[in-house]
C-alpha cells in the first residue's frame, strides 16, 4: 500500500530581483546545441521549460547552475539565491543505503529525523533501510525530493520532477509548488502538471539547433 506523501518546501528570505540573465548564451558539449539565447528570470516568476526530449533542456539548467561551461556568451546570477536543484537522474553507489544518502546531506540530524523526513516523502521502512540502487525510479525521485524539500530555498530548479512519480505523489508535488512563494524554473513535458504552476512557458524548440 502506498503512503500518501506530504511535500512542504522550506523557504528562506527572497534574494535579489534578478534570478538570472543570459547574454547571447550558447550551450552544448563539444559543439553548440542552441542558438544565442537572451533569457531573463526575475523574482516571483515561475517558468516552465517545455519541448521534446533531447533539445537541450537539461543542458540549459546545468549551464545556468554552473555545472557546465557555456560555449559562448554569459550568465549573470542574482544575489542571495538559495537554489534547490532536483536533477532528472543520479547515479548511486551500489553499497549506499537510502537512510545514509539523506544522513550525509543533513549530518546534524538524528536517525529519527532522517526516517521521519523520508516517511513524509512516502517511503516505507523497507525502502528507507534498503540499498538506494534497488529502489524504483519513483522511490529514488522521492529520495532526491527529500533533499530539496528540507533545505531552505528561494528558487527551485526542477528537471522533470514528475518523471517516475505515481499519481498521488504528482498531485501532492503540484499542490506544494503552487503554495511555494519563491521562483520556480521547471522542466516538464506534462502540461497537466505545469500549466497550473507556471506564469510563463519557454519552448526549447525556439532556442535549440536540434529541432
Amino acid at each position: 500500500e502506498k503512503i500518501k506523501p506530504e511535500f512542504n518546501f522550506q523557504e528562506t528570505g527572497s534574494g535579489s530581483r534578478l534570478i538570472f540573465e543570459t547574454k547571447d548564451l550558447v550551450i552544448g558539449y563539444d559543439k553548440p546545441i542552441s542558438k544565442k539565447m537572451n533569457l531573463r528570470m526575475e523574482r516571483g516568476e515561475r517558468i516552465a521549460i517545455t519541448g521534446a526530449n533531447g533539445l537541450g533542456k537539461t543542458t540549459l539548467i546545468r549551464t545556468i547552475l554552473g555545472e557546465l561551461q557555456p560555449l559562448s556568451g554569459s550568465i549573470e546570477l542574482g544575489q542571495n539565491l538559495h537554489v534547490g536543484y532536483f536533477s532528472q537522474e543520479e547515479f548511486y553507489d551500489s553499497t549506499r543505503k537510502t537512510i545514509d544518502e539523506i544522513w550525509e546531506e543533513f549530518p546534524s540530524w538524528t536517525q529519527f529525523n532522517v526516517r521521519a523526513a523520508l516517511a513524509k516523502c512516502g517511503l516505507m521502512t523497507e525502502q528507507i533501510e534498503s540499498l538506494i540502487k534497488v529502489l524504483s525510479g519513483g522511490e529514488q525521485a522521492k529520495v532526491r525530493l527529500c533533499k530539496v524539500l528540507n533545505r531552505p530555498t528561494n528558487i527551485l530548479m526542477l528537471d522533470e520532477p514528475t518523471n517516475h512519480l505515481d499519481p498521488l505523489a504528482k498531485e501532492e508535488l503540484k499542490r506544494a509548488l503552487k503554495e511555494y512563494k519563491g521562483g520556480i524554473f521547471l522542466i516538464s513535458h506534462e502540461k497537466g502538471f505545469y500549466e497550473e504552476i507556471a506564469t510563463d512557458i519557454w519552448d526549447m524548440e525556439e532556442f535549440s539547433l536540434l529541432v
